[in-house]
């Protein structure tokens, strides 16, 4: 149990006063309404998102479907395999800017007319609730351990409460509006079209809004329905259920008054005919019995068991419930609180958790939830980073139903990837464009950096023998991870060119959105990206690796291996940083968000301080002309890649200061990250996508992985405890985190007195180092004979256990 501390300023202590705090969860508080829908709480059942406002008299929840995009475009690709070799001739004679846009014309010239599909909004419940008095006492409330949000007040005498949750298991919103008067409810209820204030395009002009809608009321049904949507209609069925008083249908709404309570359940349909999904939805919700409670406690556990799996606590001795606005006022003037990192760290894992489940699309750019008709770079999934970023935290937070979204989104779309890289370069294999939305995996976008960079699917292989290594799940390595990084192998044995040195070269590539400071042109097309090196390394090493346990795949491997042989080493600038291309036409461009090539570090685990010290030092380097010399290209997410990096090199003090700059310049009043810092204050880019900046849910995603790797790191031969804690976190304790060693990881510290308790429970056989986070005075063991020296150092012990083994160690530190 969490201690609770109720002072949290003045203003703290005059809501307790007022009783408006909550009683402790894992969740947040704030106490003011939404004006938009930015910062509205988010509720969400991996297939439906909803945006609680939380306004008194007239509620506004929006409504999203993960699967309603329109304006999307499939078409055939032209068979441009011919052209490659052009390319390749281009660019050896360093004729890099027609080798630039030399396919895109191409392309284009050929009648090329696909286009990426936009998420749009589904649609707005509207709620008025009557009122007598000014309101007091106002709080809406999140809880993260269910997915509820309240918004409560009192209006006089009477204390009256809304809650809502999207269910799990029935598919449908739930709302409650309760008082603890009888009789003292009364107000309306419909759904339309949401609000057409957000149907702006990307300069901030009002656009027509792009579906005709109807909403109908049908004796205690609310009906509305939108065509337009590429697929067939979307749209959703209110049911109204009132205890008691008086009931009346209006041609657009329904009234209650005088009730008791009012219970509305709301079931959606996307890319189905109204007529048919209508009649449909009504007999589901005449048939679901219930009330709230009823329905809330068929939900809940299911959500609880999926938070539960994982629990961190780097605030065990301070404040747990302080309201949002307190937290980042507070964040504005001093580093972040650990209260403000720990809710930070929650509140991703339950965005992931709610955006998300099995045989569903994948978190795109906004989660789930998004209220703009035209939403920045279309909502899409961004495979050159910001997909990956949204997963990070999925394998050591043991979010297995996220990682199976993932898995069977990237399986399902195999045969659209090989089409890719047969039509596109000729070569075998899978190509997955960086950016493409969820609908097909058909390459549609044309711009150089987005043809030319060939690393997604590597990248993406990386989380399927990741889940292998962090579950010790041999049919899962057997039947899904060796195949998909097949896929990949075979595409760079036919991509991969062989240089005069009889090293392997990597042209045309790209790494990502970057562009060498040495060519006028911003050139993101070139030869020899790190990454591309980086990302090939592991993919092959993880097949060798993975085919090696199981006995598979002997002439593979022989293959694979001397890929490997023929990578060059890693190149080290003048500046003493990694480089981010290995060719000398291609020199280093600091300011910028992406920090590619960084990859073998992370999110790649090839380079530690122990196998190879100076590229690693390098990448320290590197990563510190980002922060200092482009500190104004950042964005949201890319200080949250940066805190992960950070945590990687073992500096606690460094990742904890980018968490601080993402506390102070891209945070929203519910956390929401942003792009970038929209009030030009001069940390981030100022980048401005219709009337603020955009709103990205990848670094909310980003953050709960950079607490995590700051509390333990794992690769599969070593297991960091503690390798980044800041002086901030001196006191703390985790439980149940998955690692690469196969051992699931619980932990409690107190640097004060330099003990450490720590518990391994092992999934799969494995020999490993734990490494500390400084000398070893004593250590005592369950079993003992399980642990030894290491050859690294007093720093170090090395374990040895069995699937099954649970060992505890007991650490004083020097």
């Amino acid at each position: 149990m969490f201690k609770k501390i109720v002072m949290w300023g003045v203003l703290g202590a005059v809501l307790v006063s007022q009783g408006a705090r909550p009683s402790y969860r894992r969740g947040m508080t704030m106490i003011k309404p939404s004006e938009q829908w930015r910062e509205a709480l988010p509720s969400g059942n991996g297939l439906i998102g909803a945006l609680v406002y939380g306004s008194v008299n007239e509620e506004r929840v929006l409504f999203n479907h993960n699967e309603l995009w329109y304006g999307g475009r499939i078409a055939a690709l032209p068979d441009m395999s011919g052209e490659l070799e052009v390319v390749r001739e281009l660019m050896l004679e360093g004729k890099y800017v027609e080798a630039n846009k030399y396919y895109s014309q191409k392309i284009k010239g050929m009648g090329f007319k696909g286009t990426n599909a936009r998420y749009h909004p589904a649609f707005d419940m509207l709620v008025t609730t009557d009122t007598e008095q000014m309101f007091e006492d106002f709080a809406r409330t999140l809880d993260f351990e269910t997915g509820e949000v309240e918004v409560k007040w009192r209006d006089g005498d009477t204390r009256i409460s809304r809650k809502l949750f999207v269910s799990i298991p029935d598919d449908v919103s739930v709302m409650s509006i309760s008082a603890d008067k009888a009789g003292a409810i009364s107000g309306s209820v419909t759904l339309d079209i949401h609000d057409l204030k957000d149907a702006i395009d990307k300069s901030g002009k009002y656009i027509d809004s792009p579906f005709t809608y109807k909403t109908l009321v049908d004796g205690d049904f609310v009906e509305f329905h939108a065509d337009g949507t590429d697929g067939g209609e979307f749209g959703g069925v209110l049911r109204v259920i009132c205890s008691n008083g008086k009931v009346e249908a209006g041609r657009r709404d329904i009234r209650f008054s005088g009730t008791d309570d009012v219970l509305l359940i709301l079931g959606f349909f996307a890319n189905e005919e109204a007529s048919t999904a209508v009649p449909r939805l009504k007999k589901e919700l005449a048939e679901l019995e219930g009330d709230y409670a009823t329905l809330f406690n068929r939900h809940a556990p299911l959500h609880r068991k999926k938070f539960d799996t994982v629990r961190i606590n780097i605030n065990p001795k301070g404040p747990q419930d302080t309201p949002n606005e307190v937290l980042l006022l507070d964040a504005y003037q001093h580093p972040a609180s650990p209260e403000l990192v720990q809710r930070l760290a929650d509140y991703g894992r339950y965005l992931l958790i709610s955006s998300t489940r099995p045989g569903g699309y994948p978190a795109n750019l906004q989660g789930i939830w998004n209220g703009d008709y035209i939403p920045p770079w279309a909502g899409f999934l961004g495979n050159n980073e910001n997909l990956q970023m949204n997963y990070w935290q999925a394998l050591p937070g043991d979010l297995e139903g996220s990682m199976m979204n993932f898995f069977d989104y990237f399986d399902s779309n195999l045969d659209d990837f090989r089409y890719n890289a047969k039509q596109l370069f000729g070569c075998r294999g899978i190509f997955i464009p960086p950016f493409m939305s969820p609908e097909s995996g058909v390459l549609r976008h044309t711009a150089p950096h987005v043809i030319h960079w060939t690393d997604a699917a590597g990248w993406l292989a990386s989380f399927y023998y990741d889940y292998y290594l962090f579950t010790g799940d041999e049919e899962f390595l057997k039947k899904r991870a060796i195949p998909f990084m097949n896929e990949v192998a075979l595409f760079y044995e036919d991509y991969i060119v062989k240089g005069p040195d009889g090293k392997n070269m990597f042209f045309p590539g790209s790494s990502p959105e970057n562009y060498p400071s040495s060519l006028e042109d911003r050139v993101k097309v070139h030869m020899n990206a790190t990454i591309s090196y980086a990302v090939a390394k592991e993919n092959f090493s993880n097949l060798v690796d993975a085919c090696e346990r199981l006995g598979l795949e002997q002439e593979g491997v022989a293959r694979w291996n001397q890929q490997l042989a023929d990578m060059p080493n890693y190149q080290v600038n003048e500046d003493g940083a990694i480089r981010e291309w290995m060719h000398p036409d291609f020199t280093d461009c600091y300011e910028h968000r992406h920090q590619s090539h960084i990859y073998p570090l992370f999110p790649g685990t090839e380079i530690t301080e122990e196998s190879n010290p100076e590229i690693y030092e390098a990448c320290r380097v590197a990563i510190e002309k980002r922060l200092v010399i482009g500190l104004q290209s950042q964005t949201g997410w890319s200080l949250a890649h940066m805190a992960n990096v950070y945590a990687r090199l073992g500096d606690g003090a460094r990742a904890k200061d980018a968490l601080d700059i993402l506390a102070r310049s891209c945070l929203g009043q519910n956390l929401f990250t942003y792009h970038n810092d929209w009030r030009k204050m001069g940390v981030t880019t100022t980048h401005v996508y219709g009337r603020t900046s955009p709103f990205q849910m990848d670094a909310n995603f980003g953050i709960p992985a950079a607490v995590m790797e700051m509390l333990c790191g794992s690769t599969s031969d070593m297991l960091r405890i503690l390798p980044a804690l800041p002086t901030a976190w001196p006191t703390g304790e985790f439980s149940d985190m998955l690692t690469r060693t196969g051992a699931r990881t619980s932990a409690s510290w107190d640097m004060e007195t330099k003990t450490i308790e720590l518990q391994l429970t092992a999934l799969r056989d494995n020999v490993f180092d734990i490494r500390f986070p400084g000398e070893v005075a004593e250590l005592s063991a369950s079993t003992p004979d399980a642990v030894s020296g290491s050859s690294y150092g007093q720093r170090y012990r090395s374990v040895r256990m069995m699937k099954g083994d649970e060992l505890q160690l007991s650490i004083r530190l020097k």
